[in-house]
């Protein structure tokens, strides 16, 4: 298979209908994400360490991604030989490396810091975007951006316990929300040449890579029953292959700065899941925070939508940049 069959260059999102599917797989494939934190309690508390539960996560779910592919005649093998190597690459390097600093930080960092300092993600996308790709940044989405911001910091905040910040865990967040800023941005660009399922596979199989190399040095732990084996199954498929499928489909279509604005659904899920399944009080902070991260996501999303019917506007120039 000729290495252009896997160069298609994702068609320029020049109107609404085809903006929103992007949309849509970007916010349901964040808000799955959304359910980790639990499944990684219940996991943690069965004496998985971080290494070892995201070895098995990214390794369940490649093989569902090579068993995808195949079941769409898709070539691996020529996609590889095609520079899906690089992909493979981002996954091992950058992708392993914002999941290790935010999983990491939480060990020993108040979970509200960690979570805090992460959401400060779109801020640096938008800065890369105009200092290495020179992409203007519009003063909504910089609104939009600090409404959210604003939700999060009221979600958050009443979780920060007085006490001294953990050194240890602070220099493991701070630097997550960049490296996952240029992890974006990079995807943006390299996955839209490449379907979904392929792009998944090579940054599940990069991350499966670093995190085997990491659990083999440290020792590789097993679930202690079959009911921990179906958490880690769920978590390989759900929050795992569906979620970094629709992570690939979305991110090129949409441009890293209108995802890390997106995603920010992530949050809203792990508020509910506090509140529905963990039994977590419904404080006036979060309810209010839960509904500014809600209003921030579809005002973007909707001006998003107005901007692409419009013709002629900037915006149908500016969304060539994501083909």
């Amino acid at each position: 298979m000729k290495r252009d069959e896997y160069l298609p260059s994702v068609i320029p999102q020049t109107d609404g209908t085809r903006v929103w599917p992007a949309a849509l797989a970007a916010v349901s494939g964040s808000a799955m994400v959304g359910i980790m934190p639990l499944m990684a309690r219940v996991l943690y508390a069965d004496g998985l360490s971080a290494p070892s539960m995201l070895f098995w996560r990214y390794a369940l779910a490649l093989l569902a991604l090579i068993a995808g592919a195949k079941a769409m005649r898709l070539d691996l093998g020529a996609a590889w030989r095609g520079g899906g190597w690089r992909i493979f690459l981002l996954g091992a390097t950058l992708g392993a490396a914002q999941t290790l600093c935010f999983w990491e930080s939480l060990k020993t960092l108040e979970t509200s810091i960690a979570v805090l300092l992460f959401y400060t993600y779109p801020v640096m996308t938008l800065a890369l975007d105009r200092l290495f790709f020179n992409q203007p940044i519009r003063p909504f989405a910089l609104s939009c951006i600090a409404i959210i911001l604003l939700g999060a910091g009221l979600i958050t905040l009443p979780g920060v316990h007085g006490g001294t910040i953990d050194l240890r865990g602070l220099l493991w967040a701070i630097p997550s929300p960049m490296v996952y800023a240029f992890y974006l941005a990079i995807n943006s660009r390299l996955l839209r040449h490449y379907p979904p399922v392929v792009g998944a596979a090579g940054l599940f199989g990069g991350m499966a890579l670093t995190f085997g190399l990491a659990a083999g040095f440290i020792g590789l732990d097993l679930p202690s029953r079959p009911a921990i084996w179906a958490v880690l199954v769920f978590v390989a498929l759900g929050p795992g292959a569906l979620t970094m499928s629709l992570f690939a489909f979305s991110v090129p279509r949409l441009g890293a700065s209108s995802f890390a604005i997106l995603a920010n659904v992530e949050l809203v899920t792990v508020v509910m899941i506090g509140i529905l399944v963990l039994g977590e009080a419904v404080t006036p902070g979060r309810a209010v925070g839960a509904l500014l991260i809600v209003a921030g996501i579809l005002t973007y999303g909707l001006a998003q939508n107005r901007d692409y019917r419009r013709p002629n506007s900037r915006s149908i120039s500016a969304s060539a940049s994501v083909t």
